[in-house]
Parts: structure tokens; C-alpha cells; sequence
């Protein structure tokens, strides 16, 4: 059975939101660690331009919604990440159980990335915190580990 845990993404110290959210998911859909990209899959934006996708979600909704200057918080993502013992699923079944995952809890309202890293034994899905709709960002709510 796997362990799964939701994971605020803050802001890298030294670096811009913009460059904090190409950095993490460059991370997760490294080639070298994604079956050369072939565990990837992706929800509402491309795996190749999600941070671009995402950041420019963000920046709709600050225009929209007028909270551009006035965050509370330095969260730019959330990662959810299961970990399975080894041998427990093969790396395409996590990828599938990933994306499940990653679909029920946002209920598609987010965009997201799903990788399997086969140098781990677990899978990482990564949430923009804006709405598609730019309407809305995600809050991390007592008890979301739980819910997952």
C-alpha cells in the first residue's frame, strides 16, 4: 500500500516564483528519470510548457481577482507524492494510480503533472494553486493528507 502526502511548494530561497516553478517541474519530468518523458502525463497544460501554462494561470487570477502584491503565502505548487515499497506496482501502474490520484483530488479543476521516477520507488504529481478558470487558488486545509 503506498504512503501519500500532499506538499506545499514554497518559493526556492535566492529565486523568482517564475524560476521556482521551472525549476520543480523540470525536476519532475526529468528524461532521465521519467523513462525518457515516457512516464509522464499531464492534466490541463503540456508537460513541455506546464510552468509557462501554469505561471500565466497564476498571473490571470491575480489580475482577475486583484491579489497581485498582497500574498499571504509563498506556495506556488503542491505536490502530492506516493511512495510504494518496491516491487509493489510497476512504474506505469503508479503513473496510472498517480493520475487517478491526481484527478479525484482536484477534481480537474486544477492543472497538473503526474511523473513516475524509476531512480525512486515513488511518484510525484505536481498541482499548479490556480484554478484553470483562474477563479480560485488552492488552500491546503487541516486534515488534506487525510483526505487523500
Amino acid at each position: 500500500m503506498a504512503t501519500t502526502r500532499i506538499i506545499p511548494m514554497h518559493v526556492i530561497k535566492g529565486q523568482t516564483i517564475e524560476q521556482t516553478v521551472h525549476t520543480r517541474i523540470r525536476y519532475a519530468i526529468n528524461p532521465d528519470k521519467t523513462n525518457q518523458g515516457n512516464l509522464v502525463s499531464s492534466f490541463g497544460c503540456d508537460p513541455k510548457t506546464a510552468a509557462a501554462e501554469m505561471l500565466l494561470c497564476k498571473r490571470q487570477y491575480e489580475t482577475v481577482s486583484g491579489h497581485c502584491d498582497e500574498k499571504k503565502s509563498d506556495i506556488v505548487l503542491y505536490q502530492i507524492r506516493q511512495s510504494f515499497k518496491p516491487g509493489e506496482v510497476s512504474a506505469e501502474n503508479a503513473l496510472e494510480i498517480g493520475r487517478e490520484l491526481a484527478s479525484r483530488f482536484t477534481k480537474d479543476k486544477y492543472q497538473y503533472i503526474v511523473t513516475t521516477h524509476v531512480d525512486h520507488a515513488h511518484i510525484h504529481s505536481i498541482s499548479c494553486s490556480t484554478a484553470i478558470d483562474c477563479s480560485r487558488e488552492f488552500c491546503n486545509f487541516l486534515g488534506s493528507n487525510q483526505a487523500i
